[in-house]
């Protein structure tokens, strides 16, 4: 213990040895190229780590092994400085410093080597850029072919839905003449069951009727790119949605404003007007019993994304959003099953808004009210 304690206590001692230039016999030549060469090797020794530590931070995220790195880097340095001390030492014999970096090494250098022995399973599993490149290629046919199936089968549903569609609206079309035929011959009967029973005939029929018009405008959309692209005047637009509801609006009592810091967007013409007449007429449609509806229409332009955006807010039932927020946009969802309606109007606006690189964003309180944002 004592020889321990003397060896730190006079860690940077010199006085029990002379310096090295006195250590046998040195020439300039010999002295000088075994100083200059650890002077090169420690500033080689030095400048790798940096490189290694720039390598690190530019790709911290994807290098593996980045522990084995770090424990180079150590090895490394450490090596590095044996040689500094080493030439010191022919002008200062600080040996008791050399032993104890000597020392520092060599456990560093058996701590890396363990780690070695650690990775090694794990780097024999990493793939060369050519099985990279070949696994990628692989991969790319896959969902290609994934892809091509996705889009036949795809089709091939949108045609079937056309065509089941299709083929229903004449034998919908034909009971609904039939209906009103036998309607007609039964009204000098004042049958009240037979009279009950033709309402519930012809409202199942018009429910059937509505089903397969919503399947048609679901292939539409699918089908539809809206390259329509033009100057949209938005004023002129909500008021031919407000002419064409003009029933709805009167028998609602609705009161429809606007705000418009933009009046026109560049947009298919055909896409804009469906989305806001679906805002608009569901606005109405679910509309508070306690009080008038109050619905407001406001434009902007955003500086920040740079995207105009169209906002539809109105005071009715709104929707519990902790409840519903992820199902606001599934196909035949509704929320207030006492209305009547077919759950596909928020459906399709989310496609066309999607299908545009657009978003819909929604606040809604239960018995408050709800705004839907349209992102273009």
């Amino acid at each position: 213990m004592d020889q321990i304690a003397d060896f730190v206590t006079h860690i940077l001692g010199t006085e029990s040895w002379p310096a090295r230039w006195f250590c046998g016999t040195w020439s300039d030549f010999h002295g000088w190229l075994y100083i200059v060469s650890s002077l090169t090797i420690w500033a080689a020794y030095f400048a790798i780590p940096f490189s290694m530590i720039y390598l690190i931070s530019k790709k911290k995220d994807t290098l593996p092994f980045q522990r084995i790195f770090w424990l180079f880097i150590i090895f490394i340095l450490s090596c590095g400085l044996t040689h500094l001390v080493d030439a010191v030492i022919f002008w200062y014999p600080v040996y008791r410093l050399s032993a104890l970096v000597l020392a520092f090494t060599a456990i560093v250098s058996w701590i890396t080597v363990i780690g070695i022995f650690k990775v090694v399973p794990d780097a024999l599993t990493l793939k060369s850029p050519q099985q990279l490149e070949q696994i990628v290629i692989e991969r790319t046919q896959q969902l290609e072919t994934s892809n091509d199936n996705l889009i036949r089968l795809n089709k091939d549903m949108d045609n079937f839905i056309y065509s089941a569609s299709h083929d229903l609206k004449s034998p919908v079309n034909n009971i609904e003449g039939l209906i009103q035929l036998l309607k007609a011959e039964l009204d000098s009967t004042n049958n009240k069951t037979v009279a009950d029973l033709i309402e519930r005939i012809e409202s199942s029929t018009h429910k059937v009727k509505n089903t397969v018009l919503n399947l048609t405008d679901i292939v539409k959309i699918q089908s539809n790119p809206y390259q329509d692209i033009e100057m949209v005047d938005i004023r002129e637009t909500i008021k031919e949605i407000l002419l064409e509801n003009e029933m709805l609006v009167h028998e609602s009592k609705a009161i429809i404003t606007f705000s418009l810091n933009i009046e026109a967007i560049e947009y298919s013409k055909q896409a804009f007007k469906s989305i806001l007449y679906n805002l608009i007429n569901n606005a109405i449609k679910y509309r508070s019993p306690d009080r008038i509806p109050m619905i407001e229409v406001c434009s902007n332009y955003n500086p920040y994304t740079k995207r105009n955006e169209i906002s539809v807010k109105d005071n009715g039932l709104g929707i519990d959003l902790n409840l519903h927020r992820d199902k606001i946009f599934n196909l035949f969802k509704r929320f207030h099953d006492h209305i009547e309606g077919s759950g596909i109007g928020l459906y399709i606006i989310n496609k066309i808004v999607e299908g545009k690189g657009g978003k819909i964003e929604i606040e809604s309180t239960v018995n408050a009210g709800s705004t839907f944002k349209v992102i273009f």
